[in-house]
């Protein structure tokens, strides 16, 4: 689920930590604001390296992951609540959240180390997690990108969350059966609130629409072409819009608090490359 900031984040949390899936998140969410791709459009392309994450007890997606190796995902920290090592499957390659692909399960979970410290401004800091498959899967991964590109450059991000902003209409609130994708721009760090410059990525729709990603998103894929092929710059985080006006507001996961066009954060995973490389090296032989 996309990660709420202010007091959405304790309700997100609360949710995460008993196993809840999207279903009862975002219903028990809907009081305190909301954090899937809203204003999106069904996925145009498959793309291999897409990973659905599901309890088996209550087979409903949560989270959503990059495959990056054979047997290994990167997603964000805050959906770690809900990974249970044999007891949560993964779906990778689908279209569909529910059917076709790959269908595995977590054999490891992986945090960053500096994952519980928090920023300056008491932000979250280092949201991503790594996965290890109980088996490598068939299927293409993503090349994490050398860097997350210029601010200005296109990308996009796809995921199997809300579809828009009212936990009341049952049509579009408990998250989307078939991918979507929404095209994004990167925007100036300071259009996004308590961003770790250097970390992270903020994040807006490329034609300035009110679109963005919302609960049922987080962790997936922020990508963008290079040479004609798709990489990784990015895993969806929370909302980038002003915390405590937000709180006194009624925006959505796709309107800042005015009510105008919204921005999000995404983790940079090129930031994280290093880490990432080691930690698959150091932990593929076991």
């Amino acid at each position: 689920m996309f990660k709420a900031t202010g007091r959405r984040s304790v309700v997100l949390a609360t949710l995460m930590a008993t196993g809840l899936a999207l279903t009862t998140a975002t219903t028990a969410a809907a009081s305190t604001g909301r954090p899937a791709i809203i204003g999106g459009k069904a996925a145009t392309e498959t793309y291999s390296f897409m990973v659905s994450f599901q309890l088996r007890k209550l087979p409903e997606h949560h989270c959503g992951g990059s495959l990056i190796a054979p047997d290994w995902v990167v997603t964000a920290a805050h959906c770690k609540g809900l990974m249970k090592p044999g007891r949560t499957q993964v779906r990778v390659g689908s279209l569909e959240r529910d059917t076709g692909g790959a269908l595995t399960s977590v054999k490891r979970v992986i945090t960053h180390p500096n994952q519980d410290k928090p920023g300056m401004r008491g932000e979250p800091k280092d949201d991503i997690l790594l996965v290890q498959l109980d088996r490598p899967v068939d299927l293409e991964p993503i090349r994490i990108a050398d860097g997350p590109g210029r601010v200005g450059e296109p990308s996009r991000v796809i995921g199997w969350g809300m579809t828009c902003d009212d936990h009341d209409d049952p049509t579009c609130s408990n998250g989307s059966r078939r991918l979507q994708e929404l095209d994004t721009v990167r925007v100036p760090d300071t259009r996004c609130s308590s961003l770790n410059r250097g970390e992270e990525l903020c994040t807006g729709e490329l034609n300035g629409r009110a679109a963005s990603a919302c609960n049922g998103d987080s962790g997936g894929p922020q990508i963008r072409s290079v040479g004609g092929r798709w990489e990784l710059i990015g895993a969806t985080s929370r909302d980038g819009d002003d915390i405590e006006d937000r709180m006194n507001g009624d925006a959505g996961c796709a309107t800042n608090p005015s009510g105008g066009p919204g921005v999000g954060i995404w983790t940079d995973v090129t930031h994280y490359r290093s880490w990432i490389t080691d930690t698959i090296r150091a932990h593929s032989a076991s």
